[in-house]
């Protein structure tokens, strides 16, 4: 059990407001506005690709402002990579490491194995992609060094209190404002089947918010659900030691950005927030509630037939003209604010013309025919909270060079990746620790590009505390980086040890779902022996386990479909195991991280949205070549049945506590 003094240190931490930012204006906007951190992505290997995203320069400013302003930057690096395009990774990598940050998010446990072993300075973040809901799994990205884990959506404020208590040295990140995907994140497969494009590879084509037809033809949307708005729940999650709240939002624009930092700032502060919600939603709200942070009634999540942005209600269309509504409104209306009625699922967009103004009631010109006059006004956008684009010329971080600095009583020599060079000095004996002075001197860096990072002073005067002259360290520093800066970087290149080894092909992975899922934990018998599937997704992990070890004997073979497994197959030698389709073989460096974590793994399927790698491999993986994985794995309540789409049929029915979505 976790100490009760350490629970309630994390509950007296003040909680972290990470708000998305699509832009470096976004960033600087959500920053100025409230935020604690800010998560983005690069130009390549983010989740969102549709975002603006940060070029190398944008990374040097917004690194240089969150240092000099006390805030925090993270890096989405949370997509899986393919064999082919690890070098591209390595120097993406190598380019982060050289300005820092203070965490990589990341889902592709390839990546996890090239920082821990060319970046380790570099925090790793574990993304919401890679289905972390259990504590087993929190536990198992810890013991691979992980230092912080954003949870599942899908979780309720009970289930992560559970977390908390079991997983106290950790950081816990929670979302707690945006978008809801209908199926887990990381095991979505609806726009990889539908259209070709991979979320997994920041392209999804949100399905999810696609119409269908029911078995009876009528057009729904079944699997579109409400946004999460989670402000009054602040407090209860700060007392539960929850170390940050994650705000989605990477596409949103520079109102989102501004306004729901500073709705979530005064939550977090204990302000009235709830004068601010206006504001905010018009920035960017669907239908939206608590999530599962609060809801029992999974059935109720859906957004209806609107699946759109909708703000927050205006006011009421008393009356209807030719050419003009009436409008009692509960807010002030303004020329250039954005308004919107929906009638019967779909919306007309306007911006006011205001022919007359009577106390709160309003005539508004409208240009087309509005069918009923029982209608809601809805204000999406605001004028009034627009914020000014921020000047973007703005410092830049300098890139770091890690050195090393040895002295003895005449000499001091400066070691860095590419340059290595001593100079004379005359040490002398003092009371003072001379080191804190080389520190803050060398730190510095002028004009130069490339900063100091001083890892290690070694001592090898005959003195334990000394003085150099502030003059001369500074003539040091100033000769050194000079040089340095004349020299070409020195680029780590991605290179790998690993020997391809053949191994054993696994069976047709159809042969091992169960019915109407993805997996089974019954046991089947293939060739004389008994394989299992563990679920991707649990909520009962102990009843899971134990379930297993009461079915499987020695000797048989277990198929591992989430994180947590890895280190429930480190504690049951007796079984044999496989990587399945949900660990995502993306590339030969994740097999390579799974194979160290379990010597005797007999294999593993690829990653099932290819059918080709590269060599070398530390095994050879599986083509997982006729199976068909459903679309949806959700715990929201949809209505089972057939729902067709473009001549297509997907089936949908319940399994426990899950709802599967496939194509039939």
């Amino acid at each position: 059990m976790p100490c009760p003094f350490t629970l309630l240190l994390s509950a007296m931490k003040k909680i972290e407001l990470a708000m998305p930012a699509g832009t470096l204006e976004e960033a600087l906007i959500a920053l100025r506005s409230g935020a604690d951190a800010v998560y983005f992505g690069m130009k390549e290997f983010s989740a969102r690709k549709g975002a603006g995203n940060f070029s190398e320069e944008d990374l040097a400013k917004i690194r240089q402002y969150s240092l000099e302003n006390g805030k925090k930057t993270y890096i989405a690096v949370n997509t899986l990579v393919d064999d082919a395009s690890l070098g591209k990774l390595t120097k993406l990598l190598d380019m982060i490491s050289h300005y820092g940050t203070d965490g990589v998010i990341v889902q592709d446990l390839g990546v996890v194995n090239l920082m821990r072993e060319l970046f380790p300075s570099l925090p790793i973040h574990g993304s919401t992609q890679l289905d972390v809901h259990t504590v087993d799994g929190v536990k198992m990205l810890q013991d691979l060094g992980f230092e912080r884990v954003v949870l599942s959506r899908e979780l309720s404020l009970d289930e992560i209190s559970d977390i908390r208590k079991a997983c106290p040295d950790i950081e816990l990140k929670v979302f707690i404002h945006g978008a809801l995907c209908y199926g887990f994140s990381g095991l979505c497969m609806a726009s990889h089947i539908i259209t070709g494009r991979s979320a997994n590879e920041g392209a999804c084509a949100q399905i999810c918010r696609s119409w269908f037809k029911d078995s009876n033809g009528r057009k729904c949307y079944p699997f579109s659900l409400e946004d999460l708005d989670g402000a009054e729940l602040v407090k209860m999650l700060m007392d539960i030691g929850i170390d940050s709240l994650k705000v989605e939002g990477r596409l949103k624009g520079p109102d989102y950005s501004k306004a729901v930092a500073e709705y979530y700032r005064a939550a977090i502060d204990g302000k009235d927030f709830r004068q601010l919600e206006e504001p905010a939603a018009a920035s960017f709200r669907r239908k939206s509630g608590t999530g599962w942070l609060l809801n029992t009634d999974r059935r109720n999540m859906q957004t209806g037939r609107y699946t759109g942005h909708r703000g927050y209600p205006a006011g009421k269309i008393t009356a209807v003209y030719r050419d003009a509504i009436e409008v009692q409104c509960r807010t002030g209306i303004f020329p250039h604010d954005g308004l919107m009625m929906i009638s019967e699922g779909n919306a007309y967009r306007f911006r006011p013309e205001i022919l007359r103004k009577n106390g709160n009631t309003y005539t508004l010109r409208i240009e087309d025919t509005v069918s009923s006059d029982d209608m809601i006004l809805y204000k999406i956008s605001d004028s009034r909270s627009t914020p000014p684009s921020p000047s973007t010329d703005i410092r830049q971080a300098k890139k770091k060079a890690d050195a090393v600095v040895s002295i003895t009583e005449s000499a001091l020599t400066i070691k860095t990746d590419k340059l290595s060079k001593t100079y004379e000095i005359d040490a002398q004996i003092s009371e003072n620790d001379g080191t804190a002075s080389i520190r803050k001197i060398f730190s510095q860096s002028g004009d130069s590009m490339h900063q100091l990072a001083i890892t290690e002073i070694e001592n090898n005067s005959r003195y334990s505390s000394f003085y150099i002259s502030p003059k001369r360290l500074k003539e040091i520093r100033r000769d050194f980086l000079a040089e340095y800066d004349a020299m070409p970087d020195k680029e780590i290149e991605y290179t790998t040890d690993i020997e391809d080894n053949e191994t054993m092909t696994l069976p047709d992975r159809n042969l091992l779902s169960g019915k109407d899922v993805p997996w089974n934990i019954d046991g089947i018998a293939i060739d004389g022996r008994t394989w299992f599937t563990l679920p991707p997704v649990r909520f009962d992990e102990k009843k899971l386990y134990s379930t297993i070890l009461d079915r499987a004997k020695p000797g048989d073979v277990i198929g591992m479909n989430n994180i947590a497994d890895i280190r429930f197959a480190k504690e049951h030698p007796e079984f044999s195991y496989f990587a399945d389709v949900y660990l995502y073989l993306s590339n030969r460096e994740a097999a390579a991280l799974i194979k160290e974590q379990i010597t005797d793994l007999i294999g593993g399927y690829l990653w099932i949205e290819r059918d080709s790698y590269e060599k070398p491999w530390p095994f050879t993986p599986t083509i997982a070549e006729n199976f068909q994985p459903p679309l949806f794995i959700s715990r929201a309540w949809t209505e089972e049945g057939i729902y067709e789409q473009n001549g297509r049929r997907y089936a949908v029915k319940r399994a426990d506590e899950l709802t599967i979505t496939t194509e039939i």
